[in-house]
């Protein structure tokens, strides 16, 4: 995705400036629930409204879940398309660069979209639960 900078010197040109488009996937052994509320024994809860749309965009005061005491440890981040097979040079993306949990609440860091992949938990673990990229 790209948005368009245009700075404050005197210059004739945009300069596209290049987000990426990242993948959020759950840790194998996590307890996923997708509701309204937390619910207990679940270590992730995504909220219901977030699967309802082809896409969203969150701003850092909406709520995407809860998590329990294990924080940002259930989840990972990858690459949204690989292109090249090897992806061992790549460095490795961490959920708090994008997301944060305070009070066991789920919030983005800054203004993101995101594209729902999964609408149940099951899938979620298969295929992933979101790309998304900084708006």
């Amino acid at each position: 995705m790209h948005t368009l900078e245009n700075t404050t010197a005197f210059q004739t040109t945009i300069i596209p400036m290049v987000h990426g488009l990242y993948k959020l996937t759950l840790k194998p052994t996590v307890n996923l629930a997708i509701q309204t509320k937390p619910v207990f024994g679940a270590n992730v809860t995504f909220h219901s409204d977030i699967i309802e749309h082809p896409s969203f965009v969150a701003s850092p005061r909406c709520v995407i879940g809860w998590l329990d005491v294990g924080g940002l440890s259930y989840l990972s981040i990858e690459e949204g398309i690989q292109v090249a097979a090897d992806t061992s040079a790549a460095p490795p993306f961490l959920p708090s660069q994008f997301l944060h949990c305070d009070r066991g609440i789920l919030r983005v860091n800054m203004t993101t979209r995101f594209y729902p992949i999964a609408k149940n938990a099951p899938d979620a673990h298969e295929h992933g639960a979101f790309f998304f990229t900084p708006v």
